[in-house]
């Protein structure tokens, strides 16, 4: 992984600041969790999405490295489910 990787992966996240998404985090070996939130913000080493889950809304924070290692998928919300990275 080259921080070229990782800047690549933030500009992308910040043009998406904003928009719905899905995101599917991996538990384990055959376990995944699935939720969907808005980005909130970017930051230098994180990025932050708002879900809002049976009334309880709160903030999650995830790393650029997340994406690289496929630890989390993100895809927008639209026609397509367009993945992100």
């Amino acid at each position: 992984m080259t921080s070229k990787s990782v800047l690549s992966v933030k500009e992308a996240i910040e043009d998406c600041v904003g928009e719905r998404i899905v995101f599917k985090i991996k538990k384990g070996k055959n376990k995944s969790h699935i939720s969907e939130g808005i980005i909130a913000g970017t930051y230098p080493a994180i990025f932050t999405v708002h879900v809002e889950k049976k009334g309880l809304r709160r903030v999650m924070s995830f790393n650029y490295i997340d994406l690289l290692t496929n630890y989390v998928e993100i895809f927008l919300c639209n026609e397509e489910q367009t993945r992100i990275m």
